[in-house]
């Protein structure tokens, strides 16, 4: 094999291991931000006013009349669920993108083993 094909092999692996490592970091981001609803979710309690998120930063304060919360659970169904099962759905959605960002760590090592061996190869065809 020449030396042009070992590096436009190497060059596409290290681009699909680049393209699994941002899905990795917008999995982390997606679940920091589940933990961060997730802990609101647990001061809703104490709360007799909140502000509510419009869109685009804009908020608009609102009073909480019931604790139930009305939420999308697909398909476009939103279901009234109460804070705590509202935290469970959350909980099995960490669990769901944490899975799905072990899949990727298994790839990327996947790649990595396939650029070991292809730097063997062309060290043995020099």
């Amino acid at each position: 094999m020449a030396k042009e094909d070992y590096l436009l092999q190497l060059s596409m692996l290290e681009q699909e291991a680049k393209k699994l490592h941002e899905n990795m970091q917008v999995i982390d981001q997606q679940v920091q931000e589940l933990e961060v609803l997730k802990a609101s979710l647990s001061n809703l309690d104490d709360k007799k006013e909140i502000l509510a998120n419009l869109g685009r930063g804009i908020f608009i304060k609102s009073q909480i009349q019931e604790k139930e919360l009305f939420v999308n659970v697909g398909s476009g169904i939103v279901l009234k669920k109460s804070p705590e099962d509202t935290q469970k759905i959350i909980e099995k959605q960490v669990l769901q993108l944490q899975e799905i960002k072990k899949e990727l760590a298994d790839n990327i090592e996947q790649i990595n083993i396939q650029v070991q061996e292809l730097v063997v190869k062309a060290q043995k065809e020099r």
